[in-house]
């Protein structure tokens, strides 16, 4: 799927040239023209030279604005490429951030003693060790605000307002009919467009499987394997 983001501004970009374009050779023409139109007013032939005139400027305003509409494309298209690149090296700096982060925190956790509870029943001789794994709910989103998405080499964030998700499944963006799978095609600018829409309701189907509704009528299902809470 091509980017909403993207053809829009380079719609504007060649709209823009095409008209400077006209512009400017709508009014480079009228010397020459205005030569043509005083000719035929010195032979008396004002309606002849009035026509000669507008046709004059009209035709080269045209061609003008044509060209101007090439050199917008190309200007369009350059500028999409270079801010295209910029983005996934922001995207790529942020993601390497982001591992080097998690794998301090995982150092550390690694280097702290595992949490033990001491647990036994009044006629046990000796007490016994149990490890504590506190379960973290599935949080309620309804309400908030998709403020950011980020993605990483194996996962992807997803910053509901202050609450963040990590995902490193493949979540399913519904748009309409059209479906996007991560990480295939069309699906990045998918989640992207996510960004500002606010979670209507959510539903949990079945299985392991997540879906969050959005006020555009767009569905975000994941898999609740898949998704750890930052």
């Amino acid at each position: 799927m091509q980017s909403e983001y993207y053809h829009l501004r380079r719609t504007a970009i060649k709209d823009l040239a095409a008209y400077c374009g006209f512009l400017l050779g709508f009014l480079g023409a009228a010397p020459f023209a205005w030569e043509q139109l005083a000719s035929q007013l010195d032979d008396g032939k004002f309606a002849r030279g009035l026509w000669y005139f507008f046709g004059i400027v009209t035709a080269a305003g045209v061609f003008a604005g044509i060209a101007g509409l090439g050199i917008g494309f190309v200007v369009g298209l350059s500028w999409e490429q270079i801010h295209r690149y910029r983005r996934n090296e922001h995207a790529k700096k942020k993601a390497r951030l982001e591992a080097e982060r998690k794998f301090a925190e995982a150092q550390q956790q690694r280097d702290l003693p595992a949490q033990s509870v001491v647990t036994g029943n009044a006629d046990d001789s000796s007490p016994r060790l149990r490890l504590v794994a506190p379960a973290v709910p599935f949080p309620d989103l309804t309400g908030r605000r998709v403020s950011s998405v980020r993605f990483s080499i194996r996962s992807m964030e997803i910053d509901f307002g202050g609450v963040v998700l990590e995902v490193s499944g493949n979540p399913i963006v519904t748009a309409g009919s059209k479906r996007f799978r991560y990480p295939e095609s069309g699906s990045r600018d998918a989640l992207c467009s996510l960004v500002g829409t606010r979670v209507e309701r959510m539903r949990f189907t079945q299985g392991d499987r997540t879906e969050i509704r959005f006020d555009t009528g767009w569905e975000l299902a994941i898999a609740r394997s898949s998704i750890a809470v930052a």
